[in-house]
């Protein structure tokens, strides 16, 4: 029983990580595998899971030099579906808005709520 909650959900870490990072690294769009591991480690104790903190906080180049089982595409699209409404065009300030909406006492989600974003119509400059 106590094992499941030593695992890090795709939340969790979605929560946890971005401002770790920020206040260890400083704020960046992508940061290395080196720093992500170094952080998630530290704050999560564990290593279950990492792999999404990979594909959540890394560039592809430098999360497929990792040669994983798992392909950056379908732990976004896991990532995209548990935090943001299945919007897969997240990025490091979606999930650091993620991560500030979560710790203000909602669950974080919401985020394009009905998934009316899964077309990657939301957000750009659009004009109609």
């Amino acid at each position: 029983m106590f094992g499941m909650f030593n695992k890090n959900s795709i939340p969790k870490i979605a929560r946890v990580l971005p401002p770790a990072l920020i206040d260890a690294f400083e704020k960046q769009n992508f940061y290395s595998t080196h720093e992500v591991k170094s952080v998630f480690d530290s704050e999560l104790k564990t290593e279950h899971n990492i792999e999404y903190a990979f594909a959540m906080f890394c560039s592809q180049p430098d999360f497929e030099e990792l040669n994983l089982e798992s392909t950056y595409s379908d732990l976004r699209t896991d990532v995209s579906k548990k935090c943001f409404g299945s919007w897969p065009r997240f990025n490091f300030e979606s999930l650091l808005d993620y991560s500030r909406r979560s710790t203000m006492g909602g669950d974080g989600g919401g985020f394009g709520g009905d998934g009316s974003c899964g077309d990657g119509g939301c957000g750009g400059g659009g004009g109609e």
